[in-house]
């Protein structure tokens, strides 16, 4: 494995903990008619958890920047998560709200670092829970691919992120998040679609817990 492409995948990596801790919601029929950012703000304050079905592509001014991913998740707030990549590799990405595991299997090897630091400086803020007018300036953006947009632009200068998009379509039960988009301080714009959306589904108690398999190197992280 050259170390283009682990770079590459530890890129791949930090952006799903900036997506987890919520990419699903339900919303009262009533929000169809608010405008985005109160379709994105209703979302938020009413979403317990769910899963989906993703991919992801990354590209940049050149074209992709690397090989699509797809992959499955899950999530229930506050900051617990599970991702599972199985395309174009396997990788694992778990959170319990304290502790953040990602595990390479190619590799072998399991990275343990804490919830807070791993979420510091990241767009993941947007889906904790906080208050986003702190930590973000929301704005509307047009309606694209049948879709209602919301741009969120950190304030922290400091952020590695320029700005992320987030896609709302509208349904009979409520608007769901079915794209986001982001772009880095390098210009490459990472974007997920999901399908197969499960709104507030009721999680196995171990679901977002991971145990390092026997024999894996494991590096902790302060």
């Amino acid at each position: 494995m050259t170390m283009t492409s682990l770079i590459a995948r530890r890129k791949l990596l930090l952006l799903a903990p900036a997506l987890a801790s919520g990419l699903l919601g339900l919303a009262a029929p009533a929000a169809l008619a608010a405008t985005p950012v109160q379709l994105l703000e209703q979302w938020l304050q009413q979403t317990r958890g769910g899963s989906a079905q993703f991919t992801q592509t990354v590209s940049n001014p050149k074209g992709p920047a690397q090989a699509p991913a797809s992959g499955q998740f899950a999530f229930e707030r506050p900051d617990r998560f599970r991702w599972d990549y199985t395309k174009p590799y396997a990788q694992v990405i778990v959170s319990d709200g304290r502790q953040l595991w990602t595990y390479d299997h190619d590799l072998d090897q399991v990275t343990i670092s804490a919830v807070s630091q791993a979420f510091k400086g990241t767009p993941a803020a947007i889906f904790a829970g906080g208050d986003l007018a702190q930590l973000f300036t929301l704005q509307a953006q047009p309606e694209a691919g049948s879709l209602q947009w919301v741009q969120a632009t950190p304030k922290a200068r400091d952020s590695n992120f320029d700005w992320i998009r987030i896609g709302l379509r509208a349904t009979p039960q409520g608007p769901e998040v079915v794209e986001l988009q982001l772009r880095d301080a390098f210009g490459q714009i990472s974007t997920m679609r999901f399908s197969a959306i499960q709104r507030n589904p009721t999680f196995a108690a171990d679901s977002f817990r991971f145990t390092p398999p026997k024999g894996a190197s494991v590096i902790r992280q302060p």
